[in-house]
């Protein structure tokens, strides 16, 4: 005898930002995006990002990755990025892939602005619904994978992280 088809309703938790202190230990899993973010970057329509780390083709991934947990949360109407670059050619190939990304933004209604800094040396996120979010790596807080056919290669949740602090707290002004 069958027990019944009829499923048991899902239960969701509905989860409050709140400022947030944490380290994220070497090894550890569990930290996507999406659970770093997502909470915070609802009702943000400008994200203003400075991170001198965004240059070498994985770093610009990640901030790309960053990018669709932000459309698909906020979405923002604008996102601006500092960064810095050591030399000319670093800023070229750089920039050609950002540019990509900028034209991918505007599909679905984002502008994404870009600006270099050669003296910036912080990484800092600050959301215009008040939230600042700072994380000691920045958006490099995944090990690469030993094999990309593996569990983690492409699903965050599931990759091994490096050792970092994330420091999330609501600006009082």
């Amino acid at each position: 005898m069958h027990e019944s088809s009829a499923a048991a309703p899902e239960i969701v938790e509905v989860a409050t930002a709140k400022e947030r202190h944490y380290r994220i230990h070497y090894g550890a899993i569990g930290h996507s995006f999406e659970a770093i973010f997502a909470d915070y970057l609802r009702g943000a329509d400008e994200i203003s990002i400075e991170d001198p780390y965004i240059r070498q083709h994985h770093q610009i991934v990640n901030f790309l990755r960053f990018c669709e947990v932000a459309v698909r949360f906020g979405p923002p109407k604008l996102i601006h990025l500092t960064t810095r670059f050591d030399n000319d050619l670093e800023r070229d190939e750089a920039m050609a892939k950002l540019f990509s990304i900028v034209d991918s933004l505007k599909e679905s209604g984002v502008r994404l602005e870009v600006k270099t800094d050669s003296n910036l040396h912080d990484r800092d996120i600050r959301l215009s619904n008040g939230w600042r979010i700072q994380i000691g790596r920045g958006f490099d807080i995944y090990q690469k994978p030993e094999d990309w056919l593996q569990l983690g290669a492409n699903d965050l949740a599931l990759r091994p992280c490096l050792e970092t602090t994330v420091e999330i707290t609501r600006s009082s002004a």
